[in-house]
């Protein structure tokens, strides 16, 4: 009855529908009764919500009846033990255990190894990839039928979500946003036995999805991040987002949005599409996926060159990252920004901006993107549609010298000029301009940093306490480029110097081997003679330390024995280090020897007072 209704209903919106009913009483009409087609789609719609209630209600009571059977098993945390072993998969084989498992098992017992496969190792990410990118053998409109009755969505062949739609617009639909609980969730009856394989695929999907993202959190936690490991992380789940016709984009979305900041620069160098495709060639698709990375940064709020420097400003390897992604995205509005870190302390994020900076101002003109106008009476003609990013930066570096040096700013000039036939051409020291002003900015800036090393090394060398001037110079030890060129011959007899003062005044060995080595790490280009001196001074200073252990000592003096086998001072500490021990095991042999008399005393002893005491119990027996 409510299929012909919904059929007919379906037809239009008609002023009024007659039903006659011929059995029974009918809750929709009664004895003839019309029924205006708002009033039929309201019932309708009431119906569907007591199902869905019911349904909710359904699950609700069988996991309660569940839990109290738990309970009544005897075991008080009974209820709250999952139903499978953790045992997360360590190696292949155990990975195709678990594979198996959930597509040929017990239709009602793959939760469990679902749930261990998201638990994956990060060693068997080769084989996680596989499967994420291998080719489906079902047809897509399966995957819908499976999905629909969770609510996922799944994108047209135009790349558009028909229920997140629904939902944006106040339609009450059911959109799921976790396929993999829901699926886990799902009651196996609902799916029909044509459809279970699908069922177990999209479970095996989602479960290498939720591992791939828990990858690269474990990445993230690590001290150093491997970028090559991030960048095919990422890489692949944009690939996964258009396997099998777009299918799995949606859940696709939620793992990239689970990864970390460590997946910035790579989503950016994904959001630059190859060159020389376009949208009719056989790799259009590279350009939708392009189109999608810039919009997954832009869903976890990291489009925004503000918004994603702020979010690794703490991270100076991932800042660096950033800002050389820069070079390649070259975003207009990041242009300013590229100029705040151009002078910074740390040289690897100095050099990223720069570099990225430079890509902003050198090489051909960008081509720039126009936009058709109608103008008033009909016509219609071209307008710039957004300044180019060569634009943005000669308005940041010109903003920047007025505010910094003046003096070296230049009149503005015109970009197009007419040429003598007449045509619009580029002038050519016009368009070189923004380079010449962003040479001249950061010439303004090293010589601005160097004056500012000098007095710092001033101040250091002539501070009356030598360690405290040498833990104020250890800053500068970082950026080579900071030392300029006397730098080394500058600091490094100074070094040499406090080392000694340090060995008089606090006999401390560990911080005049550690100034030692800034001493020959400072010549080791220059003289490497005196920087193999230096390092055998230090080495010797250390093996001298009282908490280095025996076997540390000789690995240091052999390690200086190396580099100088004729230095006196090593074979001096050698034959010291060989008469301490010699002396130690003599006098280990020596109280051996004498615990082993002991023990042979003790022995008789104890036989001579074990005989006396059987004879004189043989004399009592004879008594």
């Amino acid at each position: 009855m409510l299929s012909l209704l919904a059929c007919q209903a379906c037809t239009g919106p008609p002023d009024e529908v007659v039903i006659e009913t011929r059995v029974g009483d009918s809750a929709l009409a009664r004895d003839g009764e019309a029924v205006t087609f708002d009033d039929l789609a309201r019932r309708l719609r009431l119906y569907g919500e007591i199902g869905e209630a019911w349904w909710e209600q359904h699950q609700e009571d069988k996991r309660a009846a569940l839990e109290a059977e738990r309970l009544a098993s005897g075991s008080p945390d009974a209820a709250l033990e999952p139903d499978f072993a953790p045992s997360p998969p360590e190696d292949v084989e155990a990975f195709q255990a678990l594979l198996a498992a959930v597509r040929d098992g017990p239709i009602d017992e793959i939760g469990g190894p679902v749930r261990n496969l998201a638990e994956a190792s990060p060693e068997l990410w080769p084989q996680i990839r596989d499967e994420l990118l291998a080719e489906r053998e079902r047809p897509k409109r399966e995957y819908e039928q499976v999905l629909g009755v969770i609510g996922g969505d799944v994108p047209n062949r135009y790349g558009y979500f028909d229920l997140h739609w629904k939902k944006a617009h106040g339609y009450d639909v059911r959109l799921s946003e976790d396929w993999y609980e829901d699926l886990l969730a799902l009651e196996p009856a609902r799916v029909s036995k044509l459809l279970r394989p699908v069922y177990r695929e999209l479970l095996v999907t989602c479960a290498l999805l939720e591992a791939t993202t828990k990858i690269a959190q474990a990445e993230d936690g690590q001290a150093d991040i491997d970028p090559e490991r991030m960048a095919e992380l990422v890489a692949t789940l944009l690939d996964a987002a258009y396997i099998h016709g777009g299918t799995f984009r949606d859940e696709v979305g939620r793992a990239i949005d689970g990864l970390s900041d460590a997946a910035i620069p790579h989503l950016m160098h994904e959001s630059v599409p190859p060159e020389g495709i376009s949208e009719k060639s056989d790799d259009a698709w590279l350009l939708r996926r392009a189109e999608y990375a810039t919009y997954c940064l832009d869903r976890v709020d990291r489009l925004s060159p503000q918004r994603a420097l702020e979010s690794v400003a703490d991270d100076r390897r991932l800042l660096g990252a950033v800002l050389s992604s820069y070079a390649e995205v070259r975003d207009g509005e990041a242009a300013p920004l590229l100029l705040d870190y151009v002078d910074a302390e740390a040289p690897g994020v100095r050099q990223a901006a720069r570099e990225a900076f430079d890509a902003y101002v050198v090489g051909p003109q960008p081509t720039i993107r126009k936009k058709s106008i109608r103008l008033l009476g009909g016509q219609t003609t071209t307008r710039r549609a957004e300044l180019s990013y060569r634009e943005h930066a000669r308005l940041a570096i010109r903003a920047r010298l007025e505010a910094e040096a003046p003096k070296l700013l230049e009149p503005a000039c015109k970009l197009w000029v007419r040429s003598p036939e007449g045509a619009s051409v580029i002038e050519p020291e016009c368009e070189a301009q923004p380079e010449r002003l962003y040479r001249a900015y950061i010439a303004h800036v090293d010589e601005t940093r160097s004056r500012d090393r000098d007095a710092r090394v001033t101040r250091a060398l002539a501070h009356e306490d030598p360690v405290a001037g040498a833990a104020m110079l250890d800053t500068l030890l970082s950026d080579s480029a900071a030392l300029g060129d006397k730098g080394p011959d500058l600091l490094a007899p100074f070094y040499a110097e406090v080392a000694d003062h340090v060995l008089e005044t606090e006999n401390d060995r560990a911080r005049a081997a550690q100034l030692l080595r800034k001493s020959a790490m400072l010549v080791a280009d220059r003289d490497p003679q005196r920087a193999r001196e230096l390092t055998v001074d230090a080495l010797v200073l250390e093996s001298e330390v009282e908490a280095v252990d025996d076997p540390g000592r000789r690995m240091l003096l052999a390690t200086a024995r190396e580099l100088h086998p004729d230095e006196p001072q090593v074979m001096a500490a050698l034959a010291r280090l060989d008469s301490a021990q010699a002396q130690s095991t003599a006098g280990v042999r020596k109280q051996l020897r004498t615990s082993v008399m002991i023990l042979l005393a003790c022995l008789a002893a104890l036989s001579f007072a074990a005989s006396r005491f059987h004879r004189w119990r043989a004399e009592r027996v004879e008594a």
